[in-house]
């Protein structure tokens, strides 16, 4: 693995990761194509520091009405703050039960194929349904909304599930405008993959800041470049593509129009799920 790869799969998982098309399924096809196997789920997770970068400089004056409402100085920001709590708990508990599936599907493409093909699917109902109704505000947010978008982004995130595109979906489905679902999607995104980082890249980081040889699950492909250099690289250039991912779906939602995403998607999840069951070589 050379500079050339870890820029282009930072570029992909800046793209990937807010556009609902899946940046885990982008990510693991990238990876075969070009090197031949799968990267160790750490360094994927690591470049997703870049995209919690992104979302962080995106929405700093919703962060600033969170952390207000924490500290009981802002009654809209408080709600909100504990919509994303109430959603983040089933998204803990099903991401921990499925971590080691996840684990093993980076070596299946065909996996995430159908999480593809199941993210067109959902895309396109959502589409149909925001398209029918308005919709509530985020502000109109529920217990019950909020668990039900936490537990789908719990159970799909891995297996080719668009995080973004399951979770936006979701809200539609549970009466939420289009605009306050992609809104709450967003936000749900920065403590999901806060934690995720925290608890995958935790070994990747503490091995290269200590200087330690990547062994096991941890090493990358013989002959690459350095990791340190190999990992800051993938996730600057993650962080700016993010940005500027996030400032497209944000325009592209503010009305109905995931159709081209869902075509998109059931293209992309035919042709993984031909490469899984056929072989990349």
């Amino acid at each position: 693995m050379n500079l050339i790869h870890a820029i282009f799969l930072g570029l992909i998982q800046g793209l990937t990761e807010f556009l609902p098309v899946s940046s885990t399924a982008h990510l693991s096809l990238a990876e075969h194509l070009m090197l031949g196997r799968g990267m160790p789920l750490a360094f994927d997770v690591l470049l997703h520091g870049g995209t919690l970068l992104a979302l962080t400089v995106y929405f700093r004056t919703e962060l600033r009405r969170v952390a207000l409402g924490i500290l009981g100085r802002d009654a809209q920001g408080r709600r909100l703050a504990s919509w994303l709590l109430v959603a983040m708990l089933p998204t803990g508990v099903f991401a921990m039960a499925t971590r080691h599936l996840k684990e093993i599907s980076k070596e299946h493409l065909w996996v995430y194929g159908l999480g593809l093909i199941l993210t067109a699917g959902l895309l396109a109902g959502a589409n149909r349904r925001a398209s029918a109704r308005p919709g509530r505000p985020v502000e109109e947010l529920g217990t019950w909304d909020a668990l039900a978008v936490g537990t789908i982004q719990g159970l799909g995130g891995g297996f080719g599930l668009s995080r973004s595109g399951s979770t936006i979906a979701m809200g539609v489905f549970r009466g939420l405008a289009l605009p306050a679902s992609a809104r709450f999607s967003f936000l749900l995104g920065i403590p999901t993959i806060a934690a995720a980082a925290l608890v995958e890249a935790r070994p990747l980081l503490k091995a290269l800041l200590m200087g330690r040889p990547l062994t096991g699950e941890l090493a990358f492909p013989p002959g690459s470049a350095s990791p340190a250099l190999l990992c800051g690289a993938g996730v600057a250039v993650a962080a700016i593509s993010g940005y500027l991912a996030i400032g497209l779906l944000d325009r592209f939602t503010r009305r109905p129009r995931l159709m081209g995403f869902a075509a998109y998607c059931a293209g992309a999840g035919a042709l993984m799920l031909g490469l899984g069951l056929l072989g990349t070589r």
